[in-house]
């Protein structure tokens, strides 16, 4: 099956990864106010969706420059997995797979329109850096995937990360941000952060049949609950 609306970010040959850089800095995050109640949600707009049933090329992931990003996984000495994710706001209850780099250095992005990836070079809960999840916000014979709704999000809305051994941690939308992905910020979306956080990305903006591409990411951002800003 062909992949359209296929994430991910990243780079251009000059990015890099840097550290402790994160998208709490930016001016756009926060701008997007938590609505009285789901009815109040703004309908989604018309542009940037795809013709999910014709795209004649599967969508291929950004490559990212070889030494961009350290592909070694995160050290997980007692720390558990991640198995689902769950964002009620959205009605996202899904599976979570583990993704990295591949043989030319790109991010791998899910194979299945109702899965969410974690990238082992990202950190775990309870490690207290960026733990990087990423989904399809459509695919090509099914139509909208598990983050198609993912802009309805606002802040003040959680997301909850069930672990292997049963526990749920919780974190909770502190901003919404959406980027060019030729000028991506790849270092501060992906980038290990000095304190912990979740970044959600998946596709966003127009769509272009000819490449298969859309031609921004969404990149939302949850802190935990504990610290989480109301």
């Amino acid at each position: 099956m062909r992949r359209v609306g296929i994430l991910l970010v990243l780079a251009a040959a000059s990015w890099t990864i840097g550290l402790g850089l994160g998208l709490l800095g930016s001016s756009t995050l926060g701008g997007l106010r938590r609505e009285a109640s789901p009815e109040a949600r703004p309908e989604r707009p018309a542009v940037g969706l795809s013709p999910r049933v014709s795209s004649p090329t599967p969508a291929p992931v950004t490559p990212v420059r070889g030494d961009a990003v350290d592909a070694s996984p995160t050290p997980t000495a007692g720390i558990e997995r991640i198995e689902r994710i769950r964002i009620p706001a959205i009605g996202v209850d899904a599976p979570v797979v583990t993704k990295g780099l591949d043989p030319t250095r790109r991010m791998e992005a899910p194979d299945r329109p109702d899965e969410v990836a974690w990238y082992e070079f990202t950190a775990l809960p309870g490690q207290g850096s960026n733990i990087v999840l990423a989904g399809h916000v459509d695919f090509v014979g099914v139509g909208p995937a598990v983050f198609w709704d993912l802009w309805r999000l606002r802040v003040g809305d959680v997301v909850e990360l069930l672990l292997v051994d049963g526990r749920v941690v919780r974190y909770r939308v502190s901003g919404l941000e959406t980027v060019v992905e030729a000028e991506a910020p790849v270092e501060r979306i992906v980038g290990p952060t000095v304190s912990e956080r979740v970044t959600l990305i998946t596709c966003a903006g127009n769509y272009n049949p000819a490449t298969g591409r859309y031609d921004q990411r969404l990149i939302v951002v949850a802190l935990p609950i504990e610290s989480a800003r109301d």
